[in-house]
């Protein structure tokens, strides 16, 4: 396997220490978004490994063994606007924004990661002059296309130049679930200093592992996340990048999420009393020892085996299973659980998604009609976070007599 493709990190890269500690190890997978066409059938897709560590110097968690993003990147499809809820979530959001930090229309907000641009259309609405930034090609033509102006590139710093020369400094700079998808968070941090204005601000979305490991959800952990913020960790990124945080704030979406906001140092809004709040509930539940992943790995392994034990069971009785979601999340659970063996078929509403195969099994994706002409016995649910809309969106499928099974965050057979 080529350098270019694979890296391993025995440094952190938040502080360089070399005390690294695999903390979790999940099944090698291959790049957990790249569900391919029938024509690429015969493409064999590498499984790379997938674990997690820990820096016992500064508690950065993150994947040490990393895939050159360029690779996730080629072939992404993933579009906000189709995950269940996150448009009107970010209406919400981008009003929040506004008002608790006193942004006055006009102002100039970029998104990084900013994909279709649903972001951007929020803040859009709310009289906000705008730009994202993208390096996906196709979703970035996506956001354009829509009256969005994304540049099409990573954030570097001659994105940060090239927005500085044409709009000036930001007034707000969003990362929204794209932080943890940065390889070199440092140097990115300090590219959002440079941009930002003398009254600027820094918003992060992104998810919060000690709330989404109380759900036992273990599958958003893939290989386009490189990093597992805990709030403790993000103050000291922030604090070696010229910024103070302020405020955080533990949102519902993803499982469990924080949304964090910083300003420059010395700016002149306070810190909120929430930071020393959810840095008190981290030291107290001790979500850097050894014990804190033991535990939760020892938690996936029950639920593994007695997953494993009904869907045998259901087999030998001759029951037809399908399953349910086609995103990089269900890529992990898929592999970790080892699960392929028991699925004729997988359906999803995501249109992008119809007649690919997924990553590595290449199991046939369909659109969720199918579960009607079919009427398959059982449904897996490998998109199980979204359970709660799933069940009401299908309720004709369990009336027709068809059954669900919820994975996690306990195993329930409907």
């Amino acid at each position: 396997m080529s350098k270019q493709v694979l890296r391993h990190d025995t440094n952190c890269r938040v502080c360089a220490s070399d005390k690294i500690k695999t903390v979790l190890k999940f099944k090698d997978t291959p790049l957990e978004d790249q569900f391919i066409s029938k024509e690429n059938l015969d493409r064999k897709q590498s499984a790379y490994p997938l674990e997690l560590a820990i820096c016992e110097h500064c508690g950065y968690l993150h994947l040490p063994h990393i895939v050159n993003p360029e690779e996730s990147y080629n072939d992404y499809v993933y579009v906000s606007g189709v995950t269940v809820g996150l448009r009107g979530h970010y209406d919400d959001y981008a009003s929040e924004i506004k008002n608790e930090f006193k942004i006055p229309e006009n102002s100039f907000v970029v998104d990084l990661g900013s994909n279709d641009g649903s972001m951007l259309a929020s803040f859009k609405k709310i009289h906000m002059r705008i730009q994202g930034v993208e390096p996906a090609s196709s979703i970035a033509r996506l956001a354009n296309d829509s009256g969005l102006p994304t540049i099409n590139n990573f954030f570097t710093e001659s994105t940060v130049e090239e927005i500085i020369k044409n709009q000036g400094k930001a007034d707000v700079v969003t990362a929204n679930y794209m932080y943890a998808n940065i390889d070199n968070v440092i140097e990115f941090t300090q590219n959002v200093t440079k941009l930002l204005s003398a009254d600027g601000i820094f918003v992060v979305q992104t998810g919060y592992h000690p709330d989404q490991f109380k759900i036992k959800m273990f599958d958003y952990i893939y290989h386009e996340h490189f990093s597992y913020f805990s709030v403790d960790v993000i103050k000291n990124i922030f604090n070696k990048c010229g910024l103070e945080l302020i405020h955080v704030k533990k949102i519902s979406p993803k499982g469990g999420s924080i949304r964090v906001v910083a300003q420059l140092k010395g700016g002149r809004r306070s810190i909120d009393s929430s930071v020393e709040k959810i840095l008190n509930e981290e030291s107290k539940n001790q979500i850097k020892s050894s014990g804190y992943f033991q535990k939760f790995e020892s938690e996936l392994n029950d639920i593994k085996e007695r997953l494993i034990s009904s869907l045998d069971k259901l087999k030998s009785e001759g029951k037809k299973i399908i399953a349910l979601g086609a995103s990089h999340s269900t890529t992990t659970l898929l592999y970790h659980f080892e699960l392929a063996k028991y699925i004729d078929y997988i359906v999803d509403d995501n249109e992008l998604k119809h007649g690919k195969y997924s990553p590595g099994y290449h199991i046939p994706v369909y659109s969720t009609e199918k579960l009607y002409s079919d009427k398959p016995d059982y449904v897996l649910v490998l998109a199980w976070q979204h359970q709660g809309s799933i069940k009401a969106k299908h309720n004709r499928y369990i009336e027709s007599g068809g059954h669900w099974i919820i994975p996690l965050p306990e195993l329930v057979v409907i």
